[in-house]
């Protein structure tokens, strides 16, 4: 009987450090993006050579979608804006702080160039103490903070993609037909 005991108390404190590591919620942060349902797309881009279509295109890429040009639809990368203003200022009215603004704006065509999804607008904003001692340091965070922002936007983009499926544009398409004269 002595022995039992101590076995149950084993019992007992293991049981309950299971149920606690299990019910913690602890799970590794990912995109937020189950995948992109849309197997072949065309991108464009009025810059094919910068970051914000490089990132896209890799993205697409690692979602499994085949990126071609004779895809039945078209991801266009419309309008990309970036904005730095001041919202804080110092007392001697030199900005203390800035704020990023990066915007980017998309549509899904059909191969006529009819207008499927969007254009839509995805936006995202950073603020950053403006270190008028350390303008080497300031000028590195807003590099990464611009890096940050343009991952954030495809993050959002994948994530609107994820919504849509092939069917869905489809659909779409065939409505516009029906539509016409």
């Amino acid at each position: 009987m002595p022995l039992q005991r101590p076995r149950h108390l084993l019992s007992c404190a293991l049981l309950g450090a299971t149920l606690l590591l299990s019910a913690c919620g602890f799970h590794l942060r990912g995109t937020g993006v189950d995948s992109v349902k849309l197997d072949e797309l065309n991108v464009t881009a009025r810059n094919s050579y910068g970051p914000t279509y490089q990132s896209v295109l890799e993205a697409l890429q690692v979602n499994g979608v085949d990126v071609r040009s004779a895809a039945p639809y078209r991801l266009q990368l419309l309008d990309e804006t970036r904005e730095r203003r001041a919202v804080t200022y110092t007392y001697r009215s030199t900005p203390a702080e800035y704020e990023l603004t990066s915007e980017l704006v998309f549509q899904i065509s059909d191969r006529q160039g009819r207008p499927l999804v969007g254009p839509e607008t995805l936006s995202t904003q950073r603020v950053y103490v403006n270190d008028k001692d350390n303008l080497v340091g300031t000028s590195e965070e807003e590099a990464l903070l611009h890096r940050e922002m343009l991952q954030d936007l495809t993050r959002q983009l994948m994530f609107r993609l994820s919504s849509i499926s092939a069917r869905d544009l489809a659909n779409r398409e065939q409505s516009l037909d029906q539509q016409a004269p």
